[in-house]
């Protein structure tokens, strides 16, 4: 989007204000991608640059600079958005992140916030309640009736883990639980429980918010 054309779009709409507004886990990969890039090129508009780059990350989670240089990114542009790919990788290897909170939790889970199809990420937590890892375990429309327990637990025989939380996203926004929802909750309690993994929580969230599901 031009300078021009940014202009007409009320500021409550922007990616940038609505990020200092309401905070980053709001906006999806496009938008953040437009507040790294700030403006467009004289060909392309920052949303067709962002859309560009997004389609990359999305297969691969990583872009190079000969892969951005190819989408015609100028070099200044090329190195702010490696830059800050590269930071948020450092941050999330080098610290071991708290998920105290249902908001903590929130934060944590941007990536099937926008998701058209029902994605299930799970957190693995150590005896500190410190984030060891977390993975999208199951993608589509979710049958959780017969979601195996080792396809949620698998981990924990290579990792420390002594608590998981779960969270799927509604793509309508619906935040209320379905009966599945509920007894897929209760099945996946019981299998840790087994195991001496503690299901902490099981969260239904969409960009609007976060509902936590009763254990």
């Amino acid at each position: 989007m031009s300078m021009r054309r940014m202009r007409l779009v009320p500021l409550s709409l922007r990616p940038r204000e609505r990020l200092l507004e309401r905070g980053p886990e709001i906006l999806n990969l496009e938008e953040l991608l437009c507040v790294i890039l700030v403006t467009g090129m004289k060909t392309k508009s920052v949303s067709v640059l962002a859309t560009q780059i997004s389609k990359i990350l999305r297969k691969q989670q990583r872009v190079s600079k000969e892969e951005l240089l190819e989408q015609g990114i100028g070099p200044s542009k090329c190195a702010q958005v490696i830059a800050a790919l590269e930071l948020g990788r450092r941050l999330s290897s080098s610290e071991k992140m708290p998920m105290n909170s249902a908001k903590d939790i929130f934060a944590h889970s941007y990536e099937i916030l926008h998701e058209k199809r029902e994605m299930l990420l799970c957190f693995y937590l150590n005896a500190q309640g410190e984030l060891l890892k977390k993975e999208i375990v199951a993608v589509g429309t979710l049958n959780r009736a017969s979601l195996l327990p080792r396809e949620v637990f698998g981990l924990v025989l290579e990792l420390p883990v002594a608590s998981i939380i779960i969270v799927h996203n509604h793509p309508s926004g619906m935040l209320e639980p379905s009966k599945e929802d509920l007894l897929f909750t209760q099945r996946m309690k019981a299998a840790g429980e087994i195991l001496g993994i503690k299901l902490l929580d099981h969260l239904i969230v969409s960009a609007s918010g976060w509902k936590k599901i009763p254990l």
